[in-house]
């Protein structure tokens, strides 16, 4: 039901925005652009042919925002360092929430005090909604999902936006915050899981070496050594044949 509800509302938008265009094309192209960005790239080829079916002959072009393009390559260029489109920085904290309990996360009530002990997530949740700071705030979790701790979140994830902690006190998420995961896999996300998110596979084929390749030998400028200048000449003379060596991937990985 949420993944419908997501569809209809960019439905509705797209609709809103192109009001002399049939219905029938306004839900092919909300099918499309919605899930694709989820879908890993082997897939692709298969949910084209489903939107095919259910869609024949119908081909609508996908939308392009040139604002987000524009400022997705301004941040590529400047190595994501600066926000030049944002008035304010946006403010967020990293958590590695593999790296502690559950009860450290969260909190708990100590067994024989009876005293509440806050958790590292409630109190930056807590510490980020009382913020005067009008500009976005980031709760980063950099670690693979597990049902031990993501079960806790599905209250802030839904409509409702609110974390219940186990001392009865509810700490809403601010319209300006938002929580990003960055995870490898979804194995151990359960479907109420995946329903509440939004999906973004970052596919390693798509990125490919060029966009690597000028982050490095930046980086390597920034270093005051003369080796460095020959291996960005170096680098140079070695793109072409990069690009079409098999040996491409390895080269990449040790870039990274």
């Amino acid at each position: 039901l949420r993944a419908i509800k997501s569809v209809l509302v960019v439905a509705g938008s797209l609709k809103r925005e192109e009001r002399s265009r049939p219905e029938e094309q306004i839900l092919m192209r909300a099918l499309r652009d919605f899930n694709l960005p989820k879908i890993v790239t082997n897939d692709v080829p298969i949910f084209l042919g489903l939107i095919s079916d259910l869609f024949p002959q119908l081909e609508v072009p996908r939308k392009r925002n040139p604002v987000i393009e524009n400022a997705v390559r301004e941040s590529v260029n400047e190595l994501r360092l600066t926000y030049a489109n944002m008035k304010l920085k946006p403010v967020w904290t990293d958590i590695n929430p593999k790296a502690v309990t559950t009860d450290e996360l969260f909190g708990y009530l100590h067994p024989a005090t009876r005293e509440w002990k806050d958790g590292l997530f409630s109190s930056t949740m807590r510490e980020l909604t009382s913020m005067p700071h009008d500009g976005p705030k980031w709760i980063v979790l950099d670690g693979d999902i597990d049902p031990m701790w993501i079960e806790s979140l599905n209250t802030v994830m839904d409509d409702n936006k609110v974390l219940t902690l186990a001392s009865n006190e509810r700490i809403s998420l601010s319209p300006s915050m938002r929580l990003l995961f960055e995870i490898s896999h979804l194995r151990a996300a359960t479907p109420a899981t995946v329903s509440r998110a939004g999906i973004l596979y970052v596919n390693p084929q798509d990125l490919g070496w060029s966009s690597c390749m000028p982050s490095w030998t930046w980086y390597c400028l920034k270093k005051p050594s003369s080796m460095c200048k020959k291996h960005r000449r170096l680098c140079r003379n070695l793109n072409l044949g990069l690009h079409s060596s098999n040996s491409a991937q390895k080269c990449i990985i040790s870039l990274r």
